[in-house]
This record gives C-alpha cells, sequence and structure tokens, in this order.
C-alpha cells in the first residue's frame, strides 16, 4: 500500500501543461490582469478597502496575486520589488543560488527554486514573482510549479512574455 501515494505522486506529476490567454478583471479598479496560463480552476478572489486577491491553480501549476495599497506609493516598479522580496526572500526553503532577478518596462521579477522534503525526497518548485506598479496600486504577480518539466518552465517562460496590465 506503501506504492499507491508514489504513484498517485507521479501521476499528479507526469501531468502536463498546456497554456492560453487569461484575462482577469481587477474589482472595482477598471483594469485587467491578462496572461498565457493553463486553464485555471478553483479561483477565489477577494476585495477589500486597501486591495484585491486572487487565487487559482491548473493541476502543479499556481497563481495568486495581490492588489494593494502601500503606504507611501511610488510608480517605480522596483521599490514595490525592495519592499515585497525581502518579505518573501525569509523562506529558509528558497535555494539562494537560485535567485535570478530580472528588470523590464514593466515589472521587476524574481525567479527561484524552493526544495521542500518529502517522504524522504526532495520536491522541487519552480517560482517566480513580478511585481510592479499600476494606478496607485502595488501588485505582487506569483506563478509556481510543482517537480517542473522542459514543457513546464516554457509555461512559465510564456507567461513572464505575456503578462500584461492595463485598461481593458
Amino acid at each position: 500500500m506503501k506504492t499507491l501515494p508514489f504513484a498517485m505522486l507521479t501521476a499528479l506529476l507526469a501531468w502536463q501543461l498546456s497554456a492560453e490567454v487569461r484575462s482577469v478583471p481587477i474589482l472595482n479598479e477598471g483594469w485587467t490582469l491578462s496572461f498565457d496560463a493553463p486553464p485555471l480552476t478553483r479561483n477565489q478572489d477577494s476585495k477589500t478597502a486597501d486591495g484585491y486577491a486572487y487565487r487559482a491553480n491548473a493541476g502543479r501549476f499556481n497563481l495568486s496575486f495581490f492588489v494593494e495599497t502601500p503606504a507611501a506609493y511610488s510608480a517605480k516598479h522596483k521599490d514595490v520589488y525592495e519592499y515585497y522580496w525581502p518579505l518573501a526572500s525569509r523562506n529558509p526553503l528558497i535555494s539562494k543560488p537560485t535567485i535570478r532577478t530580472s528588470e523590464t518596462p514593466s515589472f521587476v521579477s524574481v525567479q527561484y527554486e524552493i526544495l521542500a522534503p518529502f517522504n524522504g525526497k526532495t520536491v522541487h518548485q519552480m517560482n517566480v514573482n513580478y511585481y510592479f506598479a499600476f494606478r496607485g496600486r502595488w501588485i505582487d504577480v506569483h506563478i509556481s510549479v510543482i517537480e517542473p518539466t522542459a514543457d513546464d518552465l516554457k509555461i512559465i517562460d510564456d507567461f513572464g512574455r505575456s503578462l500584461k496590465y492595463g485598461s481593458g
């Protein structure tokens, strides 16, 4: 019976992701976030006076983002990164040598791997955070994939290339 959980984990990890364009309207904000991603299920969102949160997944692919009003607003994406990344980077499971930061005109991104022990093995989770400022808000978009394959890495790259925000 010990092989049944391993077989289920193996089947889950073998599941392939496929992407298509998604668009999420940010409630009461008048703008949307769009990106290429696998078909998302278990969508959850919540709106508060100070922001908006969204979570969804597609098998091993996970997406979450937070739209917040900062205490002291700056329109510079790097300021959003410099606020949120030190908080996120406290996670002791992050493999420090895997951290890669890049900056585009649209966001600052941080890619990293989490290594977590599970049943005597190490599980790998690829993560990317995209930090940006827009319309008086600070946004943190986070994606992750457990045990990514080469196809999954393409999905992650396509997500970053396709991530857009604005009216629509």
